[in-house]
């Protein structure tokens, strides 16, 4: 973000709803980000829109009383799980609501604050069937529909008691719900609310998982938050770095060097905990490699960042000056 630091005439920009990366257009007075559908208005920094979520009129009754729910409508089906009494009736109009044919009912975002609200204190088993549907508006191509749910999970998500089915439909927004998750995840421990907490730090894995296009982003966005999160949330990041992130994505070393070289004045007691999430790396194959690698090192301030990177490679394999390394031997 180099040139949006010095040029106001910047071409691109982050979304301040996912962390994506957005071109700016001149023409273009509303970006809508095309990975969680945060609309931004373009002036001298991006900044969320963050308009009152829907409120309609309360669903109506089904027009046919039969327990047939494949004739019911989206709206009668809805009615049915709020006003329910038997969990059981409940579980199969919510199976029966989990169609894609459903997100494009019109009633729909009206109906949305009412139906998640619900399922904040419905019994574990409800909650899980009512999920479907806000997944399936995650998941939908159309960005209206997404962001309105990532809006409700914004809302939402933060109570307690809790949906985990909520969560388990926001770890399918791939990056557009990372970040959501993991402030979900920072709350909940700052409440003490620790089931709630690993529920959304799954799902913050899972997010990550299902991402193709950033999830360096993603992994990013995790990395800087390290030095501002304890226990758990911090745990699981330590975690999840050093494990390559567990979902087939190779870290970026000089990530977690930068990071090492701000901790080793900052907090101390990271260094540790960061180094074990560098792998050994192979040695130089030439020497313009290794003068490279060199100039690599040089560019950390602190003696910690230059030791652990010294630390986690191999040996070159080609004969190498040892003056050539000098720089770094202590007096």
């Amino acid at each position: 973000m180099a040139e949006l630091e010095h040029f106001s005439d910047a071409e691109r920009a982050y979304c301040p709803g996912c962390g994506a990366s957005l071109e700016l257009k001149a023409e273009q007075a509303i970006m809508t980000c095309q990975y969680c559908g945060s609309e931004s208005k373009v002036v001298r920094r991006l900044r969320r829109l963050e308009p009152e979520l829907p409120d309609g009129p309360p669903p109506k009754p089904p027009v046919d009383p039969s327990k047939d729910y494949g004739k019911w409508g989206c709206e009668a089906l809805i009615w049915g799980i709020l006003n329910g009494s038997d969990v059981a009736e409940q579980i199969k109009m919510a199976q029966q609501l989990d169609s894609w044919g459903h997100t494009r009912c019109k009633p729909l975002p009206g109906l949305l604050a009412r139906y998640v609200s619900f399922m904040l204190t419905a019994p574990p088993e409800l909650d899980k069937a009512m999920r479907g549907i806000i997944g399936k508006m995650i998941c939908s191509d159309d960005l209206k529909l997404r962001n309105l749910a990532i809006r409700v999970g914004q809302k939402y998500g933060f109570s307690r008691p809790g949906s985990k089915g909520l969560l388990f439909a926001l770890s399918l927004g791939d990056a557009g719900t990372v970040k959501l998750l993991l402030e979900i995840a920072e709350w909940a421990q700052e409440v003490g609310y620790e089931d709630y907490c690993h529920e959304a730090l799954m799902g913050v894995q899972t997010a990550i998982g299902r991402e193709r296009n950033y999830r360096h982003v993603c992994n990013q966005i995790l990395l800087h938050r390290v030095p501002y999160v304890t226990g758990q949330v911090r745990e699981w990041i330590l975690k999840h770095t050093r494990l390559e992130f567990d979902v087939g994505y190779r870290q970026h070393r000089p990530w977690v060097l930068e990071l090492i070289d701000d901790m080793a004045t900052e907090q101390p007691d990271l260094i540790e905990p960061l180094k074990q999430c560098l792998r050994v790396c192979r040695g130089a194959e030439s020497p313009e490699a290794y003068d490279d690698w060199i100039l690599g090192i040089r560019r950390l301030r602190t003696r910690a960042a230059k030791l652990a990177a010294l630390e986690t490679v191999r040996a070159p394999h080609h004969e190498t000056d040892p003056a050539r390394a000098q720089f770094y031997v202590e007096e």
